[in-house]
């Protein structure tokens, strides 16, 4: 029809957004040493796009979300309001509507751990979001971000006055504790059932990691 665009000149639009959104996180976090750098962001979006085959869900909105999800993060940036504002001038130059960006902000807002506001998300689409990130949080790839992170911060992975079979033997600011503390929690605190089923297996392998990390101590 006149005046409408093509399925190919659609499909191209998209393409181009995806491109776009990744070359922003590059330039943001494309330096990150933390783990939350943008290779990160990639493996967030594919658990995503995992969890969509099954899920319904919004995948622009949650894609976007996926990939700009840690360019506000208080552990990365100092000025958060600086980095939200560059954010949605960002996605007004690809033409996201105001309320697109509302929505895609409050999941980047909402679904960190520590922030103590993701349990009480209701929106599937920020779920998703929220699974998507958890789960490259645990198994081996939750494993070495753990370990990127602790390096980051110069935290040891354990203490020297640890005892084995004594989780209160284990410092608090160790890479160590993070685990007990976040990471084996949350195959218990994914809200749809794909993740649930993927955080299974990949939290089972970190239980495995620890039980080989204590018997070579």
């Amino acid at each position: 029809i006149k005046g409408m665009l093509s399925w190919d000149t659609l499909f191209c639009c998209m393409k181009l957004d995806e491109v776009a959104l990744q070359r922003f996180v590059r330039d943001e976090l494309g330096q990150d040493h933390t783990g939350h750098g943008y290779l990160h962001a990639v493996r967030v979006v594919k658990n995503a796009r995992k969890i969509l085959r099954k899920e319904k869900g919004d995948e622009r909105i949650i894609v976007t979300a996926c990939y700009l999800h840690d360019c506000i993060d208080h552990k990365l940036f100092d000025d958060i309001e600086g980095q939200k504002a560059k954010v949605k001038v960002f996605l007004s130059s690809l033409s996201y509507s105001e309320s697109e960006m509302s929505t895609i902000l409050f999941i980047m807002e909402n679904i960190s751990f520590s922030s103590g506001k993701s349990a009480e998300l209701t929106d599937s689409n920020a779920r998703i979001v929220c699974d998507a990130d958890r789960l490259d949080a645990v198994g081996a790839i939750g494993i070495i971000r753990t370990i990127e992170y602790g390096a980051s911060r110069n935290r040891a992975f354990y203490n020297e006055k640890m005892e084995i079979g004594r989780l209160d033997s284990i410092e608090k600011d160790t890479s160590l504790a993070h685990f007990y503390d976040k990471l084996l929690k949350l195959k218990n605190l994914m809200f749809t059932e794909t993740a649930k089923e993927l955080a299974e297996e990949r939290s089972l392998f970190m239980e495995h990691f620890l039980q080989q990390f204590y018997s070579e101590l």
